[in-house]
């Protein structure tokens, strides 16, 4: 039995001890990306993208435009997805223009379900597809609650969220690990980390891409294929176009689309877990000081308001 003095002796030992592993796990959560760049930087690979995953590159929409652009910029050649035929079209154009590339372009629209990839996989064979990039997705209109939105939405959140990144990495992976080399870029969201009310199954769906993207990165280990996961938060494309029109888009440390993905892409096969822009992952810190409980019910009167002040039904 201890007695008094050496009871009080131990915890005065063991509370700092608790408070310095603490503080130093906080630390390494919020700024091991950081660290990891600075790494890169001074030390990291100069070997070009191309050179080190493959020749071709496939991407989509939104946030996957700029990095199909910026990845056209790094040599490699392309093979853009999404919806509308007219758009990749034109955006083929315009990169062909700039850069001595190779692009293709694949129309699907992913709410449809299972038949669009049967006809992605007769377009993508015999295609050395080094670099995935994973950012296909869709969001509410504005803030709603789970119960109030139509079924056809909630199908096509799972749809679109969740089944292309599935369903591609799936198609892929093998030829990638039979050549034993690949990227797969998981483009989630903030909301991966933290539940968001009134925009539920979004929030949902993105944390399922983080928990996938967490376990991929051990399946493929020693494999020769690398994954990384980018959780931005609201950067300024197509998929948060109506937001942008409310007042309140100031208050979400939005980012410009071009900046983003430039320092996105640069940070593939150089950090593991990013947020791919400096004043995100400065966000994301500040937030995680705060206990899970704490920030969700915050989020979720933000969202209140802005459902009431913002948005007509």
């Amino acid at each position: 039995m201890l007695d008094g003095s050496a009871s009080a002796s131990f915890v005065g030992w063991c509370l700092p001890a608790i408070g310095v592993v603490a503080c130093t796990l906080y630390l390494y959560a919020n700024l091991q990306a950081i660290a990891q760049m600075v790494w890169s930087m001074a030390f990291g690979s100069r070997v070009p993208l191309r050179d080190r995953y493959g020749p071709w590159a496939g991407s989509s929409d939104g946030i996957g435009k700029e990095y199909a652009i910026n990845l056209a910029r790094e040599g490699l050649n392309l093979i853009l997805i999404s919806r509308t035929g007219a758009k990749l079209a034109q955006l083929a154009d315009n990169i062909r223009s700039q850069y001595d590339v190779q692009v293709r372009w694949i129309a699907v629209d992913f709410a449809e379900g299972d038949g669009v990839y049967d006809r992605i996989q007769r377009e993508l064979a015999n295609v050395d597809l080094g670099i995935l990039v994973n950012n296909v997705g869709m969001l509410h209109e504005h803030p709603i609650a789970m119960d109030e939105l139509p079924l056809q939405d909630l199908k096509d959140t799972y749809n679109v969220n969740m089944m292309p990144l599935i369903r591609l990495t799936y198609m892929l992976l093998p030829s990638m690990k039979a050549r034993r080399r690949g990227m797969i870029v998981n483009v989630t969201s903030a909301s991966g980390f933290l539940p968001i009310p009134y925009l539920n199954m979004y929030a949902a769906s993105k944390a399922f891409v983080t928990n996938f993207t967490l376990g991929l990165k051990e399946e493929i280990r020693g494999s020769g294929v690398d994954c990384q996961l980018v959780f931005p938060m609201f950067v300024d494309t197509n998929l948060t176009q109506r937001w942008q029109s409310t007042n309140m888009w100031q208050y979400l440390c939005s980012a410009k689309v071009v900046p983003y993905s430039k320092m996105a892409v640069w940070t593939i096969g150089r950090v593991f877990i990013t947020t791919g822009y400096w004043q995100h992952g400065m966000l994301i810190a500040f937030f995680r000081t705060f206990p899970r409980w704490v920030v969700t019910i915050f989020i979720g009167k933000f969202m209140k308001f802005v459902k009431a002040t913002h948005c007509t039904e």
